[in-house]
């Protein structure tokens, strides 16, 4: 609290030593647009000499890509410029690295608990992010207080689905990861650690920095309306880039460009271009022709860089390639063949189901036909790793990651409350949350796209909110479910009324307050104000599913988000001012 005293003294702000206000910065969910709106806003903060006020940043999805990447610095905060400069100089001129990218995943895929999440995070997160980070959470926690302390936020996929929006929300800090509503946390090095009523069972590595980006960036493991879609990308993404040009496929430019038209047509838009399938559609044809010639987005260009690193096991990589042909093969005699194939792989390490393709997708519905190839990809993985000891890294990523496409599983980790005795006062606590050995964590924005639940816990006692929002869509519709979750909870939040004109042509500055609450400062991203009266152009120009932002788009969207806060630095310091009384 020292830091946080010292600024309000710079500030001329009047306090009592033991009323010294906690400040929590808010960052909603909201993809890179998020990531570097939040990364305009806390520049604005420090030249505003705001910064050092803040005790907490919390963060939901896209937000907390950019709170991984300026933690990186021990002391961001006290050089928050060239931090920034360091950051956006690594994001628009840095190309990933393919070895790398194997490397972490081939990793990823030996935990028992490897989930899509991991794929996710290596495969697309890391082409936004630029960088894979191997350090951990709890690595933070020995460090000096110079920086806002960093809570991630995310949910409890099982307990979200049974409509149960309270008890789902999950956080994680440099110290502890748990249950915010349940008050029931363990210590973050702990956190993928196996645990048995209580106890220690097994101790499992903390997963680094890269997957927790997955983890809170993961909106797409929800896949409600566009599972079907999403799960087709990824079997294309699969056959393009880890086997296409090993196996032969995409040599015919016709099939190439009908089979980029079917993606782009049933495989969804955002999945696909971010994985090489298309490109933005301001992009002119002759640019279009020119990533389709080079292999599609930088995603695509993986395809020519992974012949560098594969080295191919014979009978595993026909088998690989038979279950890819068989997934878009819709005439039956080539299917047979196809199955033919796959039987005699499989029988070659004398797999028991090397029949079970034959009798798997007969008769059945595309889709069916799918999940039960993924259901298969997982038995031929066992089959060559007794087999083949040195099986290839990339035979086993593409393998386990087919196999969880009938599950669609994400977030996988340990229970640490598998088994833990109930109590008396374990009335909110879940039934499952007791009973299942495993959980599974996604991204919070599926439920409230800001973390309000983190900032709010009780023994945190903020006494003033600073939400920044980035969401597509209504602008008020996160402080407005806050409302309503504190309503449920009985936490004290100030009421929230919004007119049907602020709606629709929203300020930059919004107070919400009342006695006994938290004072909360609600900032709209684009706004009729930092958006000179044109907010849908600026909607428009940054979309939450698009490809990587160049330099020029990314120092815009950082001036204008900065604008928010430099245009009320008074307006801040008067409600900092206010708390202090």
């Amino acid at each position: 609290m020292v830091r946080v005293e010292k600024c309000l003294k710079d500030n001329g702000i009047i306090f009592e030593s033991n009323n010294v206000p906690h400040i929590a910065v808010l960052g909603s969910g909201g993809g890179q647009r998020a990531m570097i709106g939040l990364l305009g806003c806390i520049d604005q903060l420090y030249k505003a000499n705001l910064l050092d006020s803040i005790l907490y940043l919390c963060g939901v999805s896209g937000s907390t890509w950019c709170m991984t990447s300026m933690y990186e610095d021990a002391a961001w905060s006290s050089k928050v410029p060239s931090v920034i400069d360091d950051l956006v100089k690594r994001l628009t001129e840095t190309d990933i690295d393919v070895s790398e990218l194997i490397k972490w995943l081939s990793q990823a895929v030996e935990d028992e608990n490897f989930s899509l999440t991991d794929f996710w995070a290596a495969t697309v997160v890391y082409g936004f992010v630029k960088k894979i980070n191997t350090t951990c959470l709890s690595d933070l926690k020995n460090l000096d207080a110079t920086n806002p302390y960093p809570i991630y936020t995310v949910n409890d996929q099982g307990i979200k689905d049974k409509g149960n929006k309270t008890a789902c929300w999950f956080e994680l800090s440099p110290h502890e990861v748990g249950y915010t509503h349940m008050g029931a946390f363990v210590d973050t090095s702990s956190s993928r650690s196996q645990f048995e009523a209580g106890m220690l069972k097994q101790k499992t590595a903390e997963k680094d920095m890269l997957y927790l980006q997955g983890l809170c960036g993961s909106a797409l493991a929800d896949g409600e309306e566009n599972v079907s879609h999403i799960k087709n990308s990824i079997w294309q993404w699969l056959k393009r880039s880890f086997f296409g040009s090993i196996l032969g496929y995409g040599n015919d430019d016709k099939e190439e460009k009908k089979d980029e038209k079917e993606v782009k047509e049933e495989g969804g838009s955002f999945f696909g271009s971010i994985l090489g399938y298309g490109n933005e559609e301001e992009h002119d044809d002759d640019d279009d022709d020119e990533d389709d010639e080079e292999g599609g987005s930088f995603f695509g260009n993986m395809v020519d860089t992974f012949l560098d690193y594969v080295p191919l096991d014979d009978m595993a990589s026909e088998a690989v390639e038979s279950i890819l042909d068989l997934f878009d093969c819709d005439d039956e005699e080539e299917s047979a063949k196809h199955v033919q194939k796959l039987q005699k792989s499989m029988s070659g390490v004398k797999s028991e189901n090397a029949n079970k393709p034959a009798k798997s997708i007969a008769g059945k519905s595309k889709e069916e036909k799918h999940d039960s190839l993924a259901e298969y990809a997982l038995d031929a993985l066992d089959a060559f790793k007794y087999f083949m000891p040195g099986l290839s890294d990339v035979t086993k990523i593409t393998l386990k990651t087919m196999s969880l496409l009938s599950s669609w599983t994400w977030g996988t980790k340990y229970n640490f409350m598998y088994k833990c005795p109930s109590t008396s006062t374990d009335a909110e606590v879940p039934e499952e949350v007791l009973s299942d050995e495993r959980t599974h964590l996604e991204d919070a924005g599926l439920v409230m796209n800001s973390p309000y639940v983190a900032a709010l816990r009780p023994d945190r006692k903020v006494k003033l909110i600073l939400s920044f929002d980035f969401s597509a869509g209504d602008p008020f519709m996160t402080v407005t479910q806050a409302a309503e979750y504190c309503k449920q909870t009985g936490i004290p939040f100030p009421p929230v009324e919004i007119s049907e004109e602020d709606r629709m042509q929203p300020k930059d500055f919004y107070v919400f307050k009342s006695e006994n609450t938290p004072t909360v400062i609600h900032i709209p991203l684009f706004n009729m104000v930092n958006c000179e009266g044109d907010v849908a152009k600026w909607r428009e120009t940054y979309p939450t599913f698009r490809n990587a932002y160049d330099r020029e788009t990314m120092d815009e969207l950082i001036r204008v988000s900065g604008l928010n806060v430099a245009n009320n630095k008074n307006r801040i310091l008067q409600e900092i001012s206010d708390a202090c009384k």
